[in-house]
């Protein structure tokens, strides 16, 4: 029995499912592994002094064209991808593997992607917003254990469509948080839905980067060129 005032876990598997008003006082959490989230978190790895998120290109540039710089705060690197490519004009696309020390220490990255940035926007509402990736996971979880808030993971999907990786990684978010307990993961359809899901993938070690690979996102990065991006999501 789920005792009462347990905050729940909602995910959703696509951002026009999030309702903006239901957000206020909660955690939200933003899932786009292929790739906006896997590279946000390399590039803070790597030490970059901040991340802009914009939803469309225009802003980004616009941002950019705004921005001071000086000594201390350098121009700020315009980051992202529209079809999966570098946007022209563009510093950096949405590969993780770009996304060094040596390119990205110390600055202010503009990033817009095609899917990401614009479900980060939908987040916008809820008290704290969270990046995740498989490389995170811990973390996230350690965040939202100490914030103890209904938790909101959103996946940003590919092309309004929902992608496997993105329900997997919200899948494993929700195991850990339900082997730590203190959370509802159980009265919401599609939170069963997608622990259930990585437990059975994540039964097989090779099963995860196959599911990636096959996955919407993961036959467009591939078309492109851009396999190893896969790899590094996992």
């Amino acid at each position: 029995m789920i005792p009462p005032m347990t905050p729940l876990l909602t995910i959703h598997l696509l951002p026009t499912s999030v309702v903006s008003a239901r957000l206020a006082g909660t955690v939200a959490v933003m899932i786009d592994v292929l790739r906006a989230s896997t590279t946000v978190t390399h590039a803070l790895a790597a030490g970059c002094e901040s991340i802009r998120p914009c939803r469309d290109v225009e802003q980004a540039r616009e941002l950019a064209t705004r921005a001071s710089p000086c000594q201390d705060n350098p121009t700020p690197l315009l980051a992202g991808e529209r079809g999966g490519t570098r946007i022209d004009g563009f510093d950096l696309d949405n590969s993780p593997s770009g996304y060094t020390p040596t390119t990205v220490g110390g600055r202010t990255i503009i990033f817009t992607t095609t899917n990401g940035t614009s479900a980060l926007e939908n987040c916008r509402p809820a008290d704290m917003v969270l990046v995740a990736a498989f490389c995170n996971i811990r973390a996230v979880a350690d965040t939202l254990v100490q914030r103890g808030q209904p938790v909101h993971l959103v996946c940003a999907g590919t092309d309004g469509e929902i992608t496997a990786e993105d329900c997997l990684c919200a899948g494993a978010i929700g195991l850990e948080l339900q082997n730590r307990g203190g959370f509802d993961t159980h009265s919401h359809d599609a939170t069963r839905f997608a622990i259930s899901h990585y437990q059975r993938v994540a039964q097989d070690s090779g099963q995860l980067l196959a599911e990636l690979r096959n996955s919407h996102g993961g036959r467009n990065l591939r078309k492109l060129g851009f396999d190893d991006d896969i790899a590094l999501a996992v």
